[in-house]
């Protein structure tokens, strides 16, 4: 065929690099070719150009060609096209800045950053100002009479260099090297453009998390892992349609998202019965569902993740291997507990946290024979938050750990003020989580209250839940002794609530036993709460433990509980929780301090 040579050769320097044109039908690039988009509306332009790079190999590929004779039609082309690496755009076409209008449209509207556009024109004067290159992302600009053959080729050559380094860190933004799937970044991005699509209302995102994969990697070995992950993320590419998207957005979580028809939960799961074949092992695991639909997303694509892990979390607290869908009331629970959080840390700043303390009293002889450290927060309008609100959210978010220790050294500086008024023998139980006796300073910071406030060990009592004390035998036992060691006294709090073992128990250094109020409650309706009561307070004879209770708030079930044989009770009965200065007050009236 016939090119019309509208670029004029310079000489063999130019023959050297462009290859006959007969001699090109030998090569054949395994790689595909990268694309080039001419767009000029002059057609002796667009022959011109193929001409010259008809047949050139650069960086081991061909070019392809394709064509656009107005701005309208390159946008059609790039809208339909993909992987366009180059754009070769002409400044005056039907309008004088159509070029200039294009390029802010590939930019800002097909919303294609890696394509390199390469500004010509056919008459210098019409060159763009250097301000208008760099506000409208023009990656060159050439004059039509400098594309010599050999400038050409360069200009190009070094365009697909630039766009393949930005793929490349593009893959490394946007995809997971080890499944080859999209990650968490691409996944959000592919969100936002479906939530800015008119049909959001048929789709659905979900969060596939693969259950206890954490036992599988301490298990086998990572490598092995990882394999388990690449057999999961292929049989789901496998399985899905084809219009749907697959991504790997964390460690052991997949992304999906397809229409609502299409989305099918129980299908998906079902993808987990067969075992896995991974290496020569055949691995069994299952997997666990959160879902929301697009239509519900208030926000972003981050937001519809974050609703989307929202769900999976209450799937895997219904039933690990099934599926939830979320709902508006969940995001109510979520923002409310985000809301009572940042009202705790505002709290604590703002010293609106205070400790009260509940008496304790000895049944066979009704002396108070101590009381426990309670911490309550009163908000800015001056009503109380229940603490079964805030006090797991302490847990959870780790602030419970500042917040321990500042309740710790308060209950033991007013024992110590008490102790100075003449209360020589009282105790003092402070609430202990696992997040504190978890913390590696945790005894360090006991031993500096104690020695900081002067009281005798013996006259603190620490006080952890009968699940904490179960938790982790090794680890509890082990601090339970080094906590013995100092003098402190232990007792384990809502006893009778969890699953101890006796064997366990018997191990531990404990000296009292507290039954939650919940079976104090039942004593008095004749019904199973009773029973367990009488039972605690015999395994804490015939361990050797003192025996008290909690909740009591008439006279008959404390007189039940002595009939028992329970020692000790606190409760409305004798006294409600009361500030420092009210305690001291209620103690006065109740029994006069020892003289010194």
């Amino acid at each position: 065929m016939h090119y019309l040579n509208a670029i004029e050769s310079t000489g063999d320097a130019d023959e050297l690099l462009f290859a006959e044109d007969e001699r090109q039908d030998d090569l054949s690039p395994t790689r595909p070719a990268w694309r080039l988009l001419i767009v000029d509306d002059e057609p002796d332009v667009h022959r011109a150009t193929t001409f010259a790079l008809s047949g050139v190999i650069i960086m081991d590929r061909s070019l392809e060609f394709l064509h656009a004779y107005s701005a309208a039609q390159a946008i059609e082309i790039l809208k339909q096209e993909k992987d366009i690496a180059v754009v070769l755009l002409d400044v005056v076409m039907e309008r004088e800045h159509a070029g200039l209008d294009l390029v802010k449209t590939i930019r800002e509207e097909l919303h294609l950053p890696e394509v390199r556009i390469i500004l010509r024109t056919g008459q210098p004067g019409q060159a763009p100002e250097i301000e208008t290159i760099h506000d409208y992302d023009i990656n060159d600009y050439k004059t039509k009479s400098e594309l010599t053959r050999t400038k050409l080729f360069a200009t190009i050559t070094s365009a697909l260099r630039a766009y393949r380094q930005i793929r490349a860190l593009d893959e490394l933004a946007f995809y997971d090297p080890l499944s080859r799937l999209p990650n968490r970044n691409r996944f959000i991005k592919l969100i936002d453009e479906q939530l800015h699509h008119q049909k959001i209302g048929d789709q659905m995102i979900a969060i596939l998390d693969i259950d206890d994969f954490a036992e599988v990697n301490d298990a086998l070995g990572h490598q092995q892992g990882d394999r388990l992950l690449q057999a999961v993320a292929e049989r789901l590419r496998s399985n899905l349609g084809s219009d749907a998207v697959l991504a790997r957005i964390g460690g052991d979580t997949f992304g999906l998202m397809d229409k609502l028809d299409a989305l099918d939960p129980a299908g998906i799961l079902d993808l987990f019965r067969d075992p896995f074949a991974v290496l020569d092992d055949s691995m069994v695991v299952s997997a666990t569902l959160g879902l929301v639909r697009l239509s519900d997303v208030r926000g972003d694509g981050l937001d519809a993740l974050k609703d989307a892990n929202i769900a999976l979390k209450r799937a895997k607290r219904k039933r690990r291997g099934g599926h939830v869908v979320f709902s508006n009331e969940m995001g109510f629970d979520i923002r409310e507990r985000v809301r009572l959080l940042r009202g705790l840390r505002t709290a604590a700043d703002n010293d609106q946290l205070l400790i009260v303390y509940q008496p304790q009293i000895r049944l066979d002889t009704g002396r108070v024979v101590g009381m426990e450290a309670l911490l309550r927060w009163r908000d800015g309008e001056g009503s109380f938050v229940p603490p079964d609100q805030f006090i797991p959210l302490a847990e959870t978010s780790g602030l419970i750990v500042g917040l321990g220790d500042w309740v710790l050294r308060t209950a033991c500086q007013e024992l110590g003020r008490l102790q100075a008024l003449g209360w020589a023998d009282l105790r003092m139980s402070v609430n202990v989580s696992l997040i504190q006796f978890r913390h590696p300073g945790f005894l360090d910071k006991l031993r500096s209250a104690l020695q900081d406030t002067g009281i005798e060990p013996a006259r603190l009592e620490l006080e952890i839940t009968e699940s904490v004390a179960m938790e982790d035998a090794d680890f509890i036992l082990e601090t339970l002794t080094a906590i013995k060691a100092l003098g402190v006294s232990i007792a384990i709090d809502d006893f009778g609530t969890g699953y101890s073992s006796l064997s366990q128990l018997r191990q531990l250094p404990v000296d009292r036993l507290k039954i939650d109020r919940v079976f104090v409650r039942e004593l008095s309706r004749q019904i199973q709460g009773g029973h367990i009561a009488a039972m605690v307070v015999e395994l804490g004879r015939s361990l050797g433990m003192t025996v008290i209770a909690e909740g009591v708030e008439d006279e008959q079930q404390a007189q039940t509980l002595q009939a028992m044989g329970c020692h000790e009770a606190q409760g409305f009965l004798y006294a409600h929780a009361l500030p420092a200065t009210e305690l001291q007050d209620w103690l006065l009236a109740r029994e006069k301090p020892a003289l010194h």
